[in-house]
């Protein structure tokens, strides 16, 4: 259960490592309170989100519940494969000053908890979430959006994988995650 969390965790959280890097490559700067914003916005988003998972899964049969689920995590892998192929991009510095505001960290923490709160939708539809997913939900999306300029400068430039590749592999792992719930 708990490795099923943090890869569901982890792959959600690959659309935050791209804005981190895109930030890291145009050294944008996201201070301490603006990263407890994002942090506490994803913590509390995920967690509603599997609550209102949970209480789907209640009102429906377990297999009704799981196959919901496990098709919203299809869909949403879908979706992160379709934003790569048509260059849907994702800058929240708003007035380019190369500093996250409070405003600006809001509206990041919201744009990136809506993919983390789909996924927790679904996990909890299944069976998979607890307390635990949105905490880790909450710690890779925060970590993943701040640590940019460390992996654009040293990792990127080194093994030169695209942040493409990287949202590609997440929504084949959210694609494939789906697919082993429902059979």
């Amino acid at each position: 259960m708990i490795l099923n969390c943090i890869f569901l965790a982890l792959s959600a959280s690959i659309d935050a490592l791209s804005i981190g890097i895109t930030y890291g490559i145009k050294k944008t700067k996201i201070p301490l309170k603006c990263n407890i914003i994002i942090f506490l916005i994803l913590l509390c988003l995920t967690s509603i989100s599997i609550l209102i998972g949970h209480y789907i899964s209640i009102i429906f049969s377990a297999k009704v519940s799981t196959f919901i689920g496990s098709f919203l995590l299809i869909v949403l892998g879908i979706y992160n494969i379709y934003k790569v192929q048509n260059n849907i991009s994702t800058n929240f510095d708003s007035d380019n000053s190369n500093y996250i505001d409070e405003k600006e960290a809001f509206i990041l923490g919201i744009a990136v908890a809506i993919d983390a709160s789909c996924v927790s939708l679904s996990s909890g539809m299944i069976g998979l979430g607890s307390f635990i997913l949105p905490v880790f939900m909450a710690i890779f999306h925060t970590f993943f959006v701040n640590c940019g300029n460390l992996i654009s400068n040293i990792f990127f430039k080194r093994f030169k994988i695209s942040t493409k590749n990287l949202s590609l592999i997440s929504g084949i792992i959210l694609i494939l995650i789906g697919i082993f719930r429902i059979c």
